[in-house]
């Protein structure tokens, strides 16, 4: 029965994805006309964007390296490269661009010998590049103010994930662990008690770390960085009139967007997302669109490396 709820879960997040990507198709922004704009593309930049996939694969591996260090076990970075890439393959089937994830904890669990560590250390690594993003997000948007107002959904979605972000910090102080040891013991809720209180002193660890966790926080500036060019460079390569600022807002806001799980891999979402945006600059919903379909091909191509190496190492 599990399987098959997980199955048709699935079916549905699938259809409703290519069901809203079919409607953004037919009837705003035709094929055709997509194709028309991709003609018109400088593949230089479009390039040089793609290029930075392997500068970020370098970043993520050394913050994702740093992190397990701090846990007191060493795993080499050809592996984390090699799981961060399988992790892309399954990204493209699974919902929200974290689908993925949950190889990277497996893969980790090799070296940790327990799923539960592997967990921590993979939301820790997370949660760093999440802070920068909203870091990026909130500043620009101070310098932005008349873009911000004008675009409603950046504070809708800078409010909600400042608001998980609080609410995953507050998991981690003494008021949850008092919580946790008001709730009575009985068998299940005993055995769920102890999972979460595990996994909390994991993550308090890095409390005592705080070196490794500034080295995390240094390599994930330099990887959503990274990030903000490779969008404003796919920008470049449909010759849009975007300021570089302007992609330190909305770029962050689209990711949060994208983790939302109501779709495989943020599909039909992510276009929507960038055509609202991108009326505040008065670019035509195919422009729009395109720049959505080339950053999910761009996944694409490289979840298909991923899945050669997935192969390969089965």
């Amino acid at each position: 029965m599990p399987k098959r709820k997980d199955l048709l879960i699935f079916v549905l997040k699938f259809f409703f994805s290519f069901s809203i990507l079919a409607f953004l198709l037919i009837k705003i922004a035709p094929v055709k006309d997509i194709l028309n704009v991709l003609k018109g593309v400088n593949f230089f930049w479009l390039l040089l964007s793609f290029s930075l996939h392997s500068l970020g694969l370098i970043f993520s591996c050394y913050r994702w390296q740093i992190l397990i260090q701090a846990q007191g076990d060493s795993v080499p970075l050809g592996f984390l490269a090699q799981s961060y890439l399988v992790a892309g393959f399954f990204n493209n089937f699974l919902p929200t661009r974290f689908g993925g994830d949950i190889v990277r904890i497996w893969d980790g669990s090799r070296y940790s010998q327990t799923l539960l560590k592997s967990s921590a250390i993979v939301l820790v690594d997370r949660f760093t590049g999440i802070v920068v993003l909203l870091f990026f997000a909130f500043t620009a948007s101070l310098f932005r103010l008349e873009m911000a107002q004008r675009i409603p959904v950046i504070w809708v979605s800078l409010l909600v994930g400042l608001v998980g972000l609080i609410l995953v910090m507050t998991f981690f102080t003494p008021l949850t662990a008092h919580i946790l040891d008001k709730i009575p013991e009985k068998r299940f809720v005993t055995k769920v008690k102890q999972k979460l209180s595990a996994f909390r002193e994991v993550i308090l660890i890095y409390k005592d770390k705080k070196v490794f966790l500034l080295k995390a926080f240094f390599w994930a500036f330099l990887l959503q960085v990274n990030v903000i060019v490779h969008y404003y460079l796919i920008g470049k390569a449909l010759h849009l009139n975007i300021h570089l600022l302007d992609y330190f807002i909305f770029v962050p806001v689209v990711l949060l967007i994208l983790s939302i799980p109501i779709t495989i891999n943020g599909l039909g979402l992510r276009e929507g997302s960038y055509m609202e945006i991108f009326k505040f600059y008065g670019i035509a919903p195919k422009v729009a669109v395109s720049f959505g379909l080339i950053d999910w091909a761009f996944g694409i191509i490289l979840g298909t490396v991923g899945g050669i190496i997935y192969t390969i190492r089965k």
